[in-house]
């Protein structure tokens, strides 16, 4: 079975940005400009993720995938904001492949055995945000706001009993710092996991990435910093959607990270079984 290679998009008022550590988020310009580069260049999966849980932005995301769903013909995936099995039918119904489900499900488990009971265990996703405080693995919803106090270990189990087909987990300390993936962390993560299990969070040198995959035995790896700023172009101020300082003064010489085929190509010389 391949290997995934999925890009992660945050979504704030119609805008892709990014932060660290799921903080001080940077606009980086059109999510429909770089959902094009991607799919362009063999991305596997596409994750659009609303990281603002009001009506206006998430009418805006179903706007974008809605758009999206006629270009882009790889899956797609959409999280943030979801609450209830009208927000997932109105997602689905426009073409999205899988749902991804975090605060709603900490807050309810037996929303995603609803979810699953009525989608089907491969439709539903739930994404765990995770951090280490004082030598354990807690649980945090809201985009990294709210510390749960539940340990991880024990919300996969619950998670597990309720039959969703994909776990999706993400290092908060680790996110966006582009210095690799926690490899003890997801090593653990595996021995406690039966179903598909994405790494998010820290995607960086290729050789950790390579690594994740043959001591994790992840199924896939979600990657936003890494892509987006090698994929980001030049702006002139006068077409900015959402400009910033950083935008205004950006310049090639500041690209950094890798494509898409190039991060594959490593991959698959690396012995990793990825699609090219």
């Amino acid at each position: 079975m391949y290997k995934r290679i999925i890009s992660k998009l945050d979504i704030k008022n119609g805008i892709l940005v990014k932060g660290i550590s799921l903080e001080g988020v940077r606009n980086l310009g059109d999510p429909n400009y770089f959902s094009k580069k991607y799919y362009d260049d063999l991305i596997d999966e596409i994750h659009f993720h609303n990281i603002i849980a009001s009506l206006y932005d998430s009418n805006i995301v179903f706007e974008i995938v809605q758009k999206n769903s006629k270009k882009v013909f790889v899956n797609v995936s959409v999280g943030g904001g979801i609450q209830n099995v009208e927000h997932a039918d109105k997602l689905l119904r426009i073409g999205v492949d899988k749902i991804v489900v975090n605060s709603a499900a900490v807050k309810n488990p037996n929303f995603l055995k609803k979810l699953v009971d009525i989608y089907g265990s491969s439709t539903i996703s739930v994404n765990i945000e995770t951090a280490a405080i004082k030598g354990k693995q807690l649980v945090f919803v809201e985009t990294g706001r709210v510390n749960t106090g539940k340990d991880l270990f024990d919300w996969i189990e619950t998670v597990q009993s309720c039959n969703v087909g994909e776990i999706i987990v993400t290092d908060i300390f680790s996110e966006g710092k582009n210095k690799g993936f926690n490899i003890d962390l997801f090593q653990k993560v595996r021995e406690k996991t039966d179903v598909q299990l994405v790494a998010h969070g820290g995607a960086g040198p290729k050789e950790n990435i390579a690594d994740l995959f043959k001591k994790c035995e992840v199924d896939a790896v979600s990657i936003a910093s890494m892509f987006h700023y090698y994929y980001l172009e030049p702006t002139k101020p006068s077409n900015l959607k959402g400009s910033n300082y950083f935008l205004h003064n950006f310049n090639k010489n500041q690209k950094q990270g890798m494509s898409i085929i190039e991060l594959k190509k490593f991959l698959k010389s690396s012995g990793i079984n990825v699609r090219l």
